[in-house]
């Protein structure tokens, strides 16, 4: 009775809050900018209000028993240029450096979560769920949109190869994950265990896939609309280059991070901050060097270095529990701007320019993925339970596919522009529903610390 009653209260001290910020924003939102230190200061102004309103707003779901990031996502949404227009196109383009630095944090996070020996035990039903999701997951995608594609308004009017070639590029990115969003619900929940573990093991070793995945795609996709005859080689060379280099710095810099835990440990949360966003621009800084002075294009991947230096130093070090510890202590922060921003830039527009088809592409990727996991743990014999509810782990989509949404549409101007338009319609019902789906399979399984 007392616990309810607190929560009561919380819940009407965070409604007042929430209504509060939302008021005082929109009256400096009136204010005339007169000079350009006026303008820093609205846009920072903006920010503090949507982190804010974020965080209320999270809490009071989190009263519902939703996840976090829902709240923060909702609340980026409502705030974004195509709601109602409190952020800016030009100000979510302005703090794409908070972007770097969520996801280069959330990738050290990621490699830190995986322990090598539970993934060795699990390794079976590891190597199942990508090979059944990667497959099976496409093969859905593919058949549905090339035989129904056509039936569809919006791209009713491309011919029968730029069909083809976009039920190839929609397929490959339907077997995208976002390990941001897994991470964050993971963390959210303090869970732990083999299924978490699978999940996590899964959800990282795609994304890593799913850029040489694309890679060939793009290929096959050229050889369909007429662009190329023979598949090029080279690219995959390279792509396998990059992943091995970047996972090869990693293993270096989590090395690094090791010995300063060893010997220094002053402001560990402060050094891993600026250690995230000091990878993102120094690797981006790498590439351009490489290409102007050697001509070599050489594109290191930050996500994969972070992820590597977290897994060193997580399973070849003493430190991983003190490491992780840090990283969860500013983790708040990282993940209410990350996902704050990450749904302002989710395009409504696109959801209301085909709705159908996004709506329809989800639901087969919802039938697929069903299939893939529960197909996986029957072979490997995981619990029943496992077996039904680990599609609802595999739902959330978010920054990788969405980079490789623009990749296509300037690779093919032709189809480019309906793909990028689908995919970020895709994105937008995935990641509403995919963080609460995640959320849910946790505690049916019984790994959530928290309710």
């Amino acid at each position: 009775m007392a616990e309810l009653h607190q929560s009561k209260k919380n819940l009407i001290m965070y409604i007042l809050t929430l209504f509060v910020v939302t008021l005082f924003a929109l009256w400096l939102r009136r204010l005339d900018i007169e000079s350009s230190w006026q303008l820093a200061g609205m846009i920072n102004f903006s920010l503090g209000f949507v982190m804010l309103a974020a965080y209320m707003s999270a809490q009071i779901l989190k009263i519902a028993r939703l996840p976090l990031i829902s709240g923060y996502i909702i609340v980026g949404i409502i705030a974004g240029p195509y709601v109602s227009g409190f952020l800016t196109d030009d100000m979510i383009d302005r703090f794409g450096f908070i972007n770097d630095i969520a996801l280069s944090f959330i990738a050290l996070t990621a490699g830190g979560a995986l322990h090598l020996q539970m993934l060795r035990k699990r390794r079976k039903i590891i190597v199942l769920n990508i090979v059944l999701l990667t497959v099976v997951v496409f093969g859905f995608v593919f058949t549905f949109f090339a035989f129904m594609g056509s039936h569809f308004n919006f791209t009713g009017n491309l011919a029968s190869p730029q069909i083809i070639a976009f039920a190839v590029l929609i397929g490959v990115v339907a077997v995208a994950r976002s390990p941001s969003s897994a991470i964050a619900i993971i963390s959210e929940s303090r869970a732990s265990g083999p299924f978490t573990e699978t999940v996590l093991g899964v959800t990282i070793a795609m994304d890593v896939l799913i850029i040489i995945l694309f890679t060939i795609a793009v290929t096959a996709a050229r050889i369909f609309v007429g662009g190329s005859e023979m598949p090029d080689t080279h690219v995959f060379v390279a792509v396998s280059t990059e992943l091995v280099i970047s996972f090869f710095l990693g293993a270096l810099l989590g090395k690094g991070i090791a010995l300063y835990i060893d010997r220094i440990r002053h402001n560990l949360p402060l050094f891993l901050l600026f250690l995230a966003f000091g990878v993102s621009k120094l690797s981006l800084w790498l590439n351009n060097g490489i290409e102007i002075h050697f001509d070599v294009y050489l594109h290191l991947k930050p996500l994969l270095i972070c992820m590597g230096a977290g897994f060193t130093v997580q399973n070849f070090s003493k430190t991983g529990a003190y490491f992780m510890d840090n990283l969860d202590r500013v983790s708040l922060p990282v993940y209410v701007l990350f996902f704050s921003l990450a749904g302002a830039s989710l395009n409504f527009e696109a959801l209301k320019v085909c709705w159908m088809l996004a709506l329809c592409l989800a639901i087969v990727r919802v039938a697929g993925i069903f299939c893939a996991t529960w197909l996986a743990g029957t072979i490997a014999g995981d619990p029943p339970l496992h077996n039904r509810t680990a599609w609802m782990a595999y739902l959330t989509q978010a920054g990788v596919a969405i980079g490789l949404a623009q990749i296509a549409e300037s690779e093919f101007p032709g189809i480019g522009v309906y793909l990028t338009t689908v995919i970020l319609a895709l994105i937008f019902v995935n990641q509403l529903v995919g963080p609460v789906t995640f959320k849910t399979v946790l505690n049916l399984v019984g790994e959530s610390k928290v309710r």
